[in-house]
């Protein structure tokens, strides 16, 4: 099991659920994410790194691809990003999803590495950090 990831088991759940709709949330802003993909992969670090602050200790992360319709958010990205940015917010990506009996709010806690926008969407390419359950019920 990662280390990078306190409930991976999660994660991995969510990754197999298609039902689930999402609100991305940074600082006062709030998003609708029209399309999310989870995976597991490979990063191009060989040691341990710094990038933005973040520490990268292991050779795989679970990323994640968000499509967004609103393209407002293109003025926001900058300040999201890792590498030049030193500052950057961490991005939540919100669900809500029924567990073990009970109803949770699950936030993605995440940072943006690159981003790529068309006339019609912008896609939004994150690092998982961590993951927070919360139940509702």
């Amino acid at each position: 099991m990662s280390k990078m990831l306190e409930n991976e088991d999660l994660l991995r759940e969510i990754m197999e659920r298609d039902d689930l709709s999402y609100i991305m949330n940074f600082g006062s802003r709030s998003y609708s994410i029209d399309n999310l993909y989870i995976a597991k992969g490979i990063i191009p670090v060989r040691k341990p790194t710094t990038r933005g602050g973040v520490y990268f200790t292991d050779t795989t992360a679970y990323k994640v691809k968000a499509t967004l319709s609103d393209l407002s958010i293109k003025e926001e990205i900058p300040k999201l990003m890792l590498g030049p940015n030193a500052d950057f917010t961490p991005i939540h990506l919100v669900t809500n999803m029924h567990i073990g009996g009970s109803d949770n709010t699950i936030t993605i806690i995440s940072h943006l590495t690159n981003s790529v926008y068309t006339k019609e969407k912008v896609e939004l390419n994150l690092i998982v950090d961590r993951i927070d359950l919360r139940c509702l019920s």
